[in-house]
């Protein structure tokens, strides 16, 4: 795979480029706990071949991006990217130091598991953004582990402070994750759906999810059409049979989402 490791305005990451002259970009938040993207994501492929240019970053405060792993630091990440791509930007290669001019008319957003937790409420603080892809995403934490095998929220804290991931998520604080997880800190996609009115949300997920079950997302879209009654065609929810928390979903969804939107 063509990937190249940038760093972006002090936000490091992994930017796919499709090969051709393009003014569309996706912005990919992937889970957590994990480790860095490191240039063979395999949903990378998908996007490209929609020549889409493609950036992983690294939230701030994770792997090679500077600063603290905070919720709202991670909801930062994606918009100070949005900003930086739409005016324009350059990207610093991290080894060569040579510069990637960047600048796009169209940023399309898509997050996974975690990352699929913040994507959805990024309206709130930017009207512009309207492009939205959530995969498996975490859209009502404080229901973690309410559905039997499920993840739970303690089972999330413990693996990074327990299985060596604090050492990648720098400044990780419990007592603030903790608040998060359970919606107390006003950053839950489910109490923030009054802003998705106009925007495009692909929601996917597996039905043989072990991690977060479906019905998150069966729950998040069906309280985005009741809200909006009106534009009940901007949303859509797309389950998957035999779909898991895995890249070979991810990979079906992003198509499936991209087609959706019209790329």
């Amino acid at each position: 795979m063509n990937s190249i490791l940038l760093n972006i305005e002090g936000i490091s990451g992994i930017f796919y480029p499709c090969g051709k002259i393009t003014q569309n970009i996706l912005i990919y938040g992937i889970g957590a706990p994990t480790v860095p993207d490191n240039g063979d994501l395999p949903e990378s492929i998908v996007v490209t071949k929609k020549k889409i240019d493609l950036f992983v970053p690294d939230y701030i405060g994770f792997g090679r991006s500077i600063g603290r792993f905070t919720p709202k630091n991670s909801i930062k990440t994606f918009l100070k990217l949005y900003d930086s791509f739409t005016k324009g930007t350059l990207g610093i290669n991290h080894y060569s130091h040579t510069k990637v001019p960047m600048k796009y008319n169209r940023v399309i957003f898509a997050g996974r598991s975690l990352g699929g937790a913040y994507v959805p409420v990024l309206p709130k603080y930017n009207k512009n953004i309207k492009e939205i892809g959530v995969i498996f995403g975490a859209l009502d934490q404080s229901e973690q582990g309410v559905v039997k095998g499920e993840e739970t929220n303690e089972d999330f804290i413990d693996c990074i402070l327990m299985d060596g991931y604090k050492y990648l998520y720098r400044g990780f604080n419990e007592k603030v994750w903790l608040r998060h997880l359970y919606d107390r800190d006003g950053l839950s996609p489910m109490d923030n759906i009054e802003f998705l009115r106009g925007a495009k949300v692909f929601i996917a997920h597996g039905k043989k999810d072990k991690c977060i079950h479906f019905s998150k997302s069966v729950a998040f879209y069906k309280s985005l059409i009741t809200t909006f009654q009106d534009n009940k065609s901007d949303y859509k929810l797309r389950l998957y049979g035999n779909g898991g928390h895995d890249s070979s979903t991810a990979k079906s969804a992003l198509n499936d989402f991209l087609n959706w939107i019209g790329v």
